[in-house]
């Protein structure tokens, strides 16, 4: 995985044995690498019987490619609880249980604290489902409608705004938030895999795979 990855990088300039070719944070134009033999093994037997525990027996179909790369290179800038980016990875409408969909991250190299792992705010499914039945949108409102009317909630409205780093990391990662009965944190997604499992070459901070 990680092969497919840099041979996908090096079509962009960014090269694995060059590190001054590490100057974008986040590559882009990776999408290619997803088709990638290698991800296939993302979706495990192990797996698939989890996927199916979580739906409840409802029938999934397994996705055409496994991988999808997200990726960071080191930053200059000094780590924050990010006040952009912010996104929901499923249908604003959709039911708790069982869910409409599963997203899979999968780490295949070392993604340590603060490190450009994907942030996850945690209880948030609860809170948009409930927002929603409170706050219902219009007929015709589209995706960006909805993401407007969700940052009128206080947390998600301060989530979005700029503030100190140590300030807004104390507030959303180190405490639990309870708005209308939903405890809500920020969660890194962050995790060490076993050397063995490691190929040869440059680690980069944060490398994994998300799909849905």
């Amino acid at each position: 995985m990680r092969a497919a990855v840099w041979n996908a990088l090096t079509a962009t300039g960014i090269h694995e044995r060059d590190s001054s070719t590490w100057t974008k944070e986040r590559p882009e134009h990776l999408q290619h690498a997803r088709d990638a033999r290698a991800f296939r093994a993302v979706g495990s037997e192990r797996v698939l019987e989890a996927i199916g525990a979580l739906l409840h027996g409802r029938t999934y179909e397994p996705p055409k490619n496994w991988g999808w790369p997200f990726l960071a290179f080191p930053s200059a800038q000094r780590w924050n609880v990010p006040s952009s980016g912010w996104h929901a990875d499923a249908n604003y409408l959709s039911a708790l249980s069982p869910p409409d969909g599963i997203r899979i991250h999968a780490l295949f190299g070392d993604v340590a604290p603060r490190a450009g792992g994907s942030l996850i705010v945690s209880g948030s499914h609860r809170l948009v489902h409930r927002y929603f039945i409170v706050h219902p949108p219009p007929k015709a409102a589209r995706g960006g409608d909805y993401r407007t009317l969700l940052r009128q909630h206080p947390y998600l409205r301060d989530l979005h705004t700029d503030g100190d780093p140590d300030v807004r990391a104390a507030r959303f990662m180190d405490r639990v938030e309870e708005h209308d009965g939903v405890p809500l944190q920020v969660s890194e997604n962050i995790g060490v895999t076993p050397r063995f499992l490691l190929s040869r070459g440059v680690d980069l901070p944060a490398m994994w795979s998300h799909v849905r």
